[in-house]
């Protein structure tokens, strides 16, 4: 039960928020000793300007509200969403406010404070994250890299729910990726407990003003406030690769303006060499694989021509743990993405990522699977799987295996280019090619009757440049043409400012 709290003692704080000074605005504030619990109460004071908030301690981070306007808590017990509990340090601390979206004139602030003696809120369900493995198969491992729980402040949805919600879709792994914090690890360890069906990995969505990227597999936060203090991409992508993690950039083309601030990646110091993945299909394909799948799949293929290893990967981007509604909503596994990891733990999981090991089921989890081997025809032992090098070849054989798909396509793209395309048949599609003595890079696409259903990684293929043929025989193609007509507004993302 907790005790009746006295109040130590209150504040009040106001001010610009001027267009200069770049994207951020620390104003600090003291705390007095004794404090246990503390409130924070903010108003951006304008219909026309929208304000981010965060408060950093003496130590550093306490927790990022983003766009919430519900006060934040911070106690020594238990803090509010988004909010990281901890020791109270008596002294000077930080109220870190974005400016997401300022009108013409300078803004304006307003903050109230309150400082108790005791907590107030009773605490989540929390204890120190440890390192789970479910599963020591190597397999396939189906599940979403983008989900949203509570402690983002777009979200709702409690931890409990998304697992209910991901089980109900088959999914074996689900990544918690609240923007800008790091308060959900500890939950996500205590939910974790006697689930055995389902992994909850860590991660972050890494929210900036220029674009959005999940940290996938971290144990702390990732400082995402560019432009302050050195902060920016090379920055932040290095953080998460120390943590161990993997940096996966989000739906790099959705540009929506101010119905998705920053939702569009334009960091062009991005570090790409140390990039793992890219998410080439965002939400409900309904909506977004027309317009924006296109045009990701195209940065990606542009990345991969100037050298970097980058993974497909698929996000739902669910804030409603499965119970978002309308015409299209995102819901966790759509899309899904399968991981060819060697057991069901947050490191194989980022191992396998970081490997090229990954499908995406653009529509979700009912869509076909498609396993893309590269096999010297020489030789049937010698072959390779996704993210691998088949090297010293003559030629080579592109299997794909897609079982329940018989009457669906496979294109068969190189380098970029769409080169062949073939039924599946038998539950398989084969293409044999000659090599050209460079490298190259072979996916597939798995094509039905509603569309788009699935695209894999790449395999590639070294060949060897006496045995290579030359000119070869390739058809020519390209990207598919993105459907432009459908209509903005239809996007369910349009609902938010940041969705992201």
């Amino acid at each position: 039960m907790l005790a009746l709290a006295a109040v130590i003692s209150t504040a009040q704080l106001t001010g610009a928020v001027p267009q200069a000074g770049g994207d951020y605005l620390i104003v600090p504030f003291t705390v007095p000793a004794g404090t246990v619990e503390f409130t924070l109460t903010h108003d951006d004071g304008s219909d026309f300007q929208i304000l981010d908030w965060g408060v950093w301690s003496p130590e550093g981070f306490r927790g990022w509200g983003g766009g919430l306007t519900d006060p934040a808590v911070i106690g020594v017990v238990a803090s509010s969403r988004g909010y990281v509990p901890g020791p109270i340090t008596p002294g000077t601390w930080s109220l870190v406010i974005g400016k997401a979206k300022l009108g013409p004139d300078p803004g304006q602030y307003t903050v109230g404070l309150e400082f108790r003696d005791a907590a107030t809120i009773t605490p989540v369900p929390a204890q120190p994250w440890t390192a789970v493995v479910l599963s020591t198969e190597r397999r396939w491992y189906a599940g979403d890299f983008h989900v949203h729980s509570s402690d983002s402040g777009d979200a709702s949805a409690p931890l409990p729910q998304i697992v209910d919600y991901a089980r109900s879709r088959g999914l074996d792994f689900v990544v918690v990726t609240d923007h800008n914090t790091s308060a959900q690890y500890e939950h996500q360890a205590a939910v974790q407990v006697g689930v055995e069906d389902l992994l909850l990995v860590r991660g972050a969505e890494v929210t900036t003003y220029q674009g959005h990227g999940n940290a996938i597999g971290i144990g702390r936060y990732v400082d995402h406030r560019v432009g302050l203090d050195g902060v920016g991409a090379p920055s932040i992508v290095a953080d998460v690769v120390g943590q161990g993690g993997a940096f996966i950039v989000n739906h790099p083309e959705l540009r929506l303006g101010e119905l998705c601030i920053g939702c569009g990646w334009d960091h062009p110091d991005t570090p790409w060499a140390m990039v793992s993945g890219i998410e080439i299909q965002t939400g409900n394909a309904d909506l977004t694989a027309g317009i924006f799948t296109p045009r990701a799949i195209a940065l990606w293929d542009g990345l991969l021509d100037d050298g970097h290893a980058l993974a497909a990967i698929g996000g739902s981007d669910d804030h409603r743990g499965g119970a978002e509604t309308g015409t299209a909503p995102a819901l966790i596994g759509g899309p899904t993405t399968m991981v060819l990891a060697d057991e069901l733990s947050e490191a194989a999981l980022v191992a396998a990522v970081k490997a090229g090991r990954t499908v995406v089921k653009i529509p979700g989890p009912d869509a076909p699977m498609v396993e893309l081997l590269a096999i010297d025809p020489d030789d049937a032992t010698h072959r390779a799987e996704l993210g691998a090098t088949l090297a010293d070849v003559a030629a080579v054989t592109l299997e794909a295996r897609a079982a329940d798909a018989d009457g669906d396509t496979v294109e068969l793209w190189r380098d970029g280019a769409l080169i062949d395309s073939a039924p599946i048949a038998g539950g398989v599609a084969r293409f044999e090619r000659a090599v050209s003595g460079s490298r190259e890079r072979y996916r597939v696409h798995l094509v039905g009757a509603t569309g788009l259903l699935t695209v894999t990684s790449h395999v590639y293929v070294e060949g060897t440049p006496a045995a290579a043929a030359d000119g070869c025989c390739d058809s020519g193609g390209g990207s598919p043409a993105g459907a432009l007509a459908l209509g903005l507004v239809a996007l369910g993302v349009a609902r938010r400012r940041r969705r992201g």
